[in-house]
C-alpha cells in the first residue's frame, strides 16, 4: 500500500473554542485535522469559556516565545451574591448573599475600582503553579486549594453592557480589554468582595487575541471541512500581523552570512539593537535573532 502523505503546515491561525472543551483538547483536534506533530495555543481558555484561541502549528511553535504580549478582549458576566471555590459558576458554592439592595451605580463604581488596581491574586484553581504544581492539578488530584501571590495586571478598557436579574440574583455583562496574565474570574471575585456580597464569573467569551477577532476564528467543524478540501489559506506566517511577528524588525543576510547563521554563529551586520528580529536571506526565513552592538546572535534557527 502506498504511503499517504499529508501537507506540512507551518504558521498561525485561530479557532473558536466552544464551551465545555479544554484548550488542550481543542488543540488535539487541530493536530489531528492537520496531521501536525507540533502545535501550541497562544493563551489558554478555561473549559467553560469560549472564544478566540490562536494557535501555532509546525515550525511556528518555535516562535511562540518571541511573540509580543498584546492585549486580549473579553465579554464576561458578573454573577453577584455567590462565592464559589473556582470563582466561576462551575465550582462548588461556598456562600450566598442577598443583592437586592445594590444600586447599579454602586456596582459600576466597584467594577471600575477593581479594574484600576495594578495587581491581582490568581484563582486557586488555575494554570498558575506553585512549587511545580498547577492550581487545577492540586484541586483535582489532592483536593487542595493553592494560594498564589498577587501578580501585576493591567486593564486597558472596561465597558458595562447590561444589568439584569436572573432568578432573583443580579448579573452584569461587561466588555474588557486586558494585558496578558489577567484573570476575569479574579476580577469578578474581587468586585464581589468590594461590594461585600461576594461574586463569581458566569459566562465568558474571548472576542480578540493576537490580532484575531471572532469573525477570523474558525469552528473546529469548519477547520475539518477546509482541510478536507485541501484549503490551507487560513494559515498565516504571522509576518503581517502586528500582534504576532509584524512588529519585529526584519534583517536581510547575504548567503555567506546566512550560512554562518544556520550554524548558530554570530554575524556582524551593524544594525540597531533589538531583543528579537526576524532573519532572512533571499526571502527565505532563517529564524529569530537578538541584535547586540550590531552583532546578530541567533536565538532560534529554523533550518
Amino acid at each position: 500500500m502506498p504511503e499517504i502523505r499529508h501537507q506540512s503546515v507551518d504558521g498561525f491561525f485561530a479557532i473558536f473554542k466552544p464551551s465545555g472543551l479544554s484548550s488542550a483538547t481543542a488543540l488535539n483536534h487541530v493536530k489531528h485535522e492537520l496531521h501536525a506533530d507540533k502545535a501550541g495555543f497562544l493563551g489558554t481558555l478555561d473549559v467553560a469559556a469560549m472564544g478566540v484561541l490562536p494557535v501555532a502549528v509546525g515550525r511556528a511553535t518555535r516562535l511562540i516565545a518571541y511573540l509580543p504580549a498584546t492585549p486580549k478582549e473579553y465579554v464576561g458576566e458578573l454573577v453577584l451574591g455567590m462565592r464559589t471555590v473556582t470563582d466561576d459558576t462551575q465550582g462548588a458554592i461556598v456562600a450566598r448573599c442577598a443583592t437586592g439592595g445594590l444600586y447599579e451605580a454602586s456596582i459600576v463604581e466597584a467594577m471600575e475600582s477593581v479594574a484600576a488596581r495594578v495587581s491581582q491574586v490568581p484563582p486557586h484553581v488555575s494554570a498558575k503553579h506553585r512549587e511545580g504544581v498547577r492550581g487545577y492539578t492540586a484541586m483535582r488530584q489532592r483536593g487542595e486549594l493553592l494560594d498564589f501571590e498577587p501578580q501585576p495586571v493591567v486593564v486597558h478598557t472596561l465597558l458595562v453592557l447590561l444589568h439584569r436579574t436572573v432568578d432573583g440574583g443580579r448579573r452584569v455583562h461587561f466588555r474588557m480589554t486586558v494585558a496578558p496574565g489577567f484573570y476575569v474570574r479574579s476580577f469578578c471575585r474581587d468586585v464581589g468582595d468590594e461590594l461585600g456580597v461576594g461574586a463569581c464569573m458566569g459566562s465568558l467569551v474571548r472576542t480578540r487575541a493576537h490580532g484575531y477577532g471572532v469573525t477570523q476564528a474558525m469552528a473546529l467543524s469548519k477547520l475539518a471541512r477546509r482541510v478536507a478540501d485541501g484549503d490551507y489559506s487560513f494559515v498565516s506566517s504571522g509576518e503581517a500581523n502586528p500582534a504576532l511577528l509584524g512588529t519585529l524588525p526584519r534583517l536581510e543576510l547575504s548567503e555567506l552570512q546566512a550560512d554562518a547563521f544556520r550554524h548558530g554563529l554570530h554575524v556582524v551586520l551593524g544594525v540597531p539593537d533589538a531583543e528579537a528580529a526576524l532573519v532572512y536571506t533571499a526571502n527565505e526565513f532563517l529564524g529569530v535573532a537578538r541584535v547586540d552592538g550590531g552583532t546578530i546572535r541567533p536565538l532560534r534557527v529554523m533550518m
